[in-house]
């Protein structure tokens, strides 16, 4: 063999390694790139997974202390209570879909304290659904309500601060560079 067909076979040898390489590093590119893509869109699906079921969860915990407002107030209006409980228990369902699909996209953490924060919810509306049939039955609504507004207000902290550990934990999974945050926001009370 001559030198010529040498420095051409070289040449061609090093064509081919230099397209390999770079066929190799393109791949390999793309995967990251494929796999970055993935994590955005996982993310993004938690992050709407979390969103409705916070919602879901606020409102109701919106729903229920509205309606233990209305029996501390002066004049109790027994139609427009009838009302919220209705709100109230027509919004279960909605939570019960958000907290179940919260429940599938995990991590466990999350999953069970939205689980909690809407047994917590359901507790004070079944407490309410008790005391708005006691009234309807004939029972004083001021004798219940001295007797039992404690238990209600004890519920509607414990609720509060079930939906804010919800919420905490989200942000946990979303957000974890800010996990030292403080997270608890007081329910304003009607009074």
């Amino acid at each position: 063999m001559d030198s010529t067909t040498l420095l051409a076979l070289a040449g061609i040898v090093g064509t081919l390694l230099g397209t390999a390489v770079g066929a190799v590093g393109t791949l390999g590119a793309a995967r990251v790139t494929s796999r970055g893509q993935a994590d955005v869109e996982e993310q993004k699906a938690r992050r709407q997974t979390y969103s409705a079921c916070a919602t879901s969860l606020l409102a109701r915990r919106d729903a229920a202390a509205a309606l233990l407002g209305t029996f501390r107030e002066h004049s109790f209006d027994l139609a427009a209570a009838q009302a919220l409980l209705q709100n109230l228990d027509e919004q279960r369902d909605n939570v019960a879909r958000a907290v179940g699909a919260v429940a599938v996209e995990g991590p466990d953490a999350v999953a069970d304290s939205a689980e909690y924060a809407a047994a917590v919810i359901d507790g004070l509306a079944g407490r309410l659904r008790d005391w708005l049939a006691a009234v309807v039955s004939g029972e004083n609504r001021a004798e219940l309500v001295q007797s039992q507004l404690t238990y209600g207000l004890d519920d509607e902290h414990e609720m509060q601060q079930q939906v804010d550990d919800f919420t905490a934990e989200c942000r946990k999974v979303l957000h974890p560079a800010e996990s030292g945050r403080p997270t608890s926001r007081r329910l304003r009370r009607r009074r």
